[in-house]
């Protein structure tokens, strides 16, 4: 790991033009079958593909091309997989022109962010969120757990309703209207019947295998913080806002420890965006296989231009005025 190196985000913005962009990258649930196979079409794209697998003992090009469903949304194969989307996106994006000024990423979407932004390498990267995977599959076996999206009431509603409920937490502060919890099976169920208690419009089943951003995963954390630990950090040349505390990273030190702590901790991404807005971005671009995190815009920072690139077409046509 290099040398602490310091940096402050705000007058990183302040040197960027007027209306700065943000990527955002999605995290697990907005994955699907085929998702890689256009960007596979891409020479350079493949190359980088079998580096990545290679280095971590994945088959990304399977992943992103044959793989069903069901297998997709294995933790261990979704993440990677996801991963690897955003920065072969990222990557067209900025073959077009496109490049941030910003970024942050939603759960393992952090990784891609920091990735892109240069803090770790597409190889690494990959390494370690297959790792991450792993560790969580291993705390949190298939059928053991998952998460549901409460839609319709705030925060601190979904904290009241949970409050006294075993074996479930909140897990994703997304919107003032939607909230993400995460649980036991038992758990969730008796946290629905709670939340439409409390008036929640909807309380939905997201497409996940395990209750992630809860203490469920928590001892996944030790696994992970190792491998972590093993990773050439470098300083991102843009600020990437952590979901831990909702405020850009300052220094190389600190990734690896944030990162493990995120593992088991709510995503504040709400407070996210808007410390992206807060920081000068006007441009908010999802870069990802699905429209998970665009759709949140109206809600966090209406004024702003919110944007989906999820195909490689979808990248060469973006233009932001």
């Amino acid at each position: 790991m290099s040398e602490a190196v310091r940096v402050d985000p705000q007058a990183h913005l302040a040197r960027q033009r007027p209306g700065g962009v943000a990527f955002l990258f999605p995290g697990q649930g907005s994955q699907h079958a085929g998702m890689g196979t256009d960007l596979l079409r891409d020479d350079e794209i493949a190359e980088l593909a079998r580096r990545c697998s290679r280095v971590a003992g994945v088959d990304l090009a399977r992943l992103l091309t044959s793989a069903d469903e069901e297998e997709l949304r294995a933790t261990a194969n979704a993440q990677p997989a996801l991963l690897f989307v955003g920065v072969a996106l990222a990557r067209l994006l900025e073959r077009a022109g496109i490049r941030p000024d910003a970024v942050a990423g939603h759960s393992v979407g952090e990784y891609t962010a920091l990735c892109v932004a240069g803090a770790i390498t597409p190889e690494e990267a990959v390494r370690a969120v297959v790792a991450r995977g792993r560790a969580m599959a291993e705390a949190a076996p298939p059928g053991t757990s998952s998460m549901c999206a409460v839609l319709g009431i705030g925060p601190e509603a979904v904290e009241r309703a949970l409050d006294g409920v075993p074996e479930a937490w909140p897990a994703n502060y997304n919107t003032p209207t939607q909230t993400v919890i995460g649980g036991t099976v038992r758990g969730l169920e008796l946290a629905g019947k709670r939340m439409r208690e409390a008036g929640a419009r909807r309380v939905v089943p997201l497409n996940v295998a395990a209750a992630f951003h809860t203490p469920i995963v928590a001892p996944a954390g030790k696994v992970l913080g190792d491998v972590l630990r093993t990773v050439a950090w470098q300083m991102p040349c843009v600020p990437v806002v952590a979901n831990l505390t909702a405020e850009p990273y300052r220094t190389v030190e600190e990734i690896p420890d944030v990162l493990e702590r995120q593992l088991s901790s709510p995503v504040r991404w709400a407070d996210c965006v808007r410390r992206l807005a807060a920081m000068g971005c006007r441009h908010f671009v999802e870069v990802g296989p699905r429209r998970a995190l665009s759709g949140m815009m109206r809600e966090l920072v209406p004024e702003a231009g919110a944007h989906s690139v999820s195909t490689p077409e979808a990248a060469l046509r973006l233009h932001l005025a």
